[in-house]
């Protein structure tokens, strides 16, 4: 018996199908039940009645797979705040799982906020009173400043929660608020901000060692990316390419590699119209304000008054059984295919822009797929990356990420 018992142990927890097919004796064994709902969480739903009341197994269940609390005894799910927390902070869609009353309590609301997911949820959710406690809003924007915007004056014109809120996200938390800029606590900060990233700068600058100044490097894009506070000094060390704009595009596929809008500035007309006739934008399907490459894209057609047509591209998942270079190599077919569909015959490209691994597998991806189709465009191509980075990173396998000429 006790040697079946770890036998069915064993397999509960290898496979999430197991414990539903056995017996309701077994199923009703404290320790095999135990097994499966700590590996697998969900499995909660075939045990039976007692064990969903007991909060033990539920907050096993819950820590597993958040999606198990529709499966908790309902008496759990309206009295324990902390059992519906650990299941938000594991899945934030599952506040619709949660009765009203707890939907709206402050503990619940803020483990929904700090969820990469969860900030669509909080705005359905957050009653007005919370709006505008102050206690409560510092807590908020102290983990995402963009809610600054969801508060009322009183609160979001108060010194202490607009300054939380710059130290959050810089210049993004005040997208919609221009009148906070006014306040000379929230420039102070600012000012902070940005002598942190000149600092950073500096180091950069000075730093010999290739791969410390690479991961400076990318701590002065966060700046960028994350606070909206750029070098002054940025545009010193940008890298620009040259070329004749035809007015008609050779047979082929040219590609330039450029570090970032600075590169196209310099093109830009006294006006700033666009001398380089961009045909299309292609950005990642992350559209959110955080998804730097659709931000990038949008200020790219902003500043230099492009016409382009801004695509949306599906975005390389590095947790995927696919290759990074197999994905790379889709989403550049399915762009060439879309230009020819178009007629589009000068592109840039932000969906692969700052890169912070796997370059040389992504960059492969591309120059195969671009090497297979060369001969079916007439097409120029100008992706936001740094070449000089790369090199850095790649030497003499430059030529192969850069593709054929």
């Amino acid at each position: 018996m006790m040697e079946e018992k770890e036998y069915l142990i064993e397999e509960v927890r290898r496979d999430n199908r197991a414990y539903q097919f056995l017996s309701d004796e077994w199923r009703a064994d404290p320790d095999v039940a135990r097994a499966s709902i700590e590996k697998h969480g969900i499995t909660l739903a075939f045990a039976p009645l007692w064990m969903k009341s007991d909060r033990e197994l539920a907050m096993l269940a819950v820590s597993a797979k958040g999606s198990a609390i529709d499966f908790v005894h309902p008496d759990l799910v309206k009295t324990d705040l902390e059992l519906c927390v650990k299941a938000i902070e594991m899945e934030s869609d599952m506040i619709d799982s949660l009765s009203p009353d707890m939907r709206m309590q402050e503990e619940v609301l803020l483990a929904l906020l700090k969820n990469n997911w969860g900030s669509r949820g909080f705005k359905r959710y957050v009653p007005d009173s919370l709006l505008r406690n102050k206690a409560f809003m510092k807590k908020v924007v102290a983990i995402n400043g963009r809610m600054l915007e969801l508060a009322t004056s009183k609160v979001y014109m108060d010194p202490e929660v607009a300054c939380i809120a710059a130290r959050n996200c810089g210049r993004f938390a005040f997208k919609h608020l221009d009148i906070c800029l006014e306040m000379p606590e929230v420039m102070q900060e600012f000012e902070r901000l940005q002598q942190e990233c000149e600092a950073k700068m500096d180091a950069f600058i000075e730093e010999k060692d290739r791969r410390k100044k690479e991961k400076i490097y990318w701590e002065m894009i966060k700046y960028e990316s994350d606070l909206g506070i750029r070098s002054i000094r940025s545009s010193d060390y940008v890298y620009s390419e040259t070329e004749e704009v035809l007015e008609k595009e050779p047979k082929g596929i040219r590609l330039f590699m450029m570090s970032d809008e600075k590169s196209m500035e310099a093109f830009a007309g006294p006006d700033g119209e666009d001398p380089m006739r961009i045909d299309a934008l292609f950005h990642t399907e992350n559209t959110s304000f955080g998804g730097f490459s659709y931000s990038l894209s949008t200020q790219l057609k902003q500043t230099l008054h492009l016409n382009a047509t801004l695509v949306s591209t599906p975005v390389i998942d590095r947790s995927s059984t696919v290759s990074i270079r197999e994905q790379a190599s889709a989403i550049t077919r399915e762009i060439l295919d879309t230009c020819k569909q178009n007629n589009w015959h000068r592109i840039r490209l932000t969906n692969f822009t700052y890169l912070k691994s796997s370059q040389f597998e992504t960059f492969w991806g591309i120059a195969l797929e671009i090497q297979a189709q060369e001969d079916d465009h007439a097409l120029t191509i100008y992706m936001d990356i740094d070449p000089d980075f790369v090199k850095s990173k790649h030497g003499d396998q430059l030529d192969v990420l850069r593709g054929p000429k």
